[in-house]
């Protein structure tokens, strides 16, 4: 979970940096309007792209993660599966060891 907080908190700041860039280069430019304005498309383009490679990014660390979670709850259930039938079998030789121990006590009583 670091991780993913960790991104998103990158991501937010970055944001945040672009766009306080933008205001204080429009603010401090000795430059043209013309020229002002295609640097902050430059640098718009710059933030999105950016922006839209850690979207790809944090989009991947979360279907990998989802995976491993996936993976890992799927060998817990055939785990638990394996145990249950094998407690089963466990169950059923005592039944039939009970049955058999009840038989040779009757056949006993019927011979006494």
């Amino acid at each position: 979970m670091t991780s993913k907080d960790q991104k998103g908190n990158t991501l937010l700041a970055f944001t945040v940096g672009a766009l306080m860039g933008a205001g204080i280069t429009l603010l401090l430019a000795p430059q043209s309007g013309k020229k002002t304005r295609r640097d902050l498309r430059r640098m718009g383009q710059k933030a999105l792209n950016k922006t839209e490679a850690l979207r790809l990014e944090l989009s991947q660390s979360i279907d990998n993660m989802a995976d491993e979670i996936w993976d890992g709850l799927q060998n817990e259930i055939d785990r638990g599966r394996d145990w249950t039938e094998k407690k089963v079998g466990e169950v059923h030789r005592a039944i039939e060891a009970g049955k058999d121990f009840i038989r040779a006590e009757i056949n006993k009583a019927k011979k006494s």
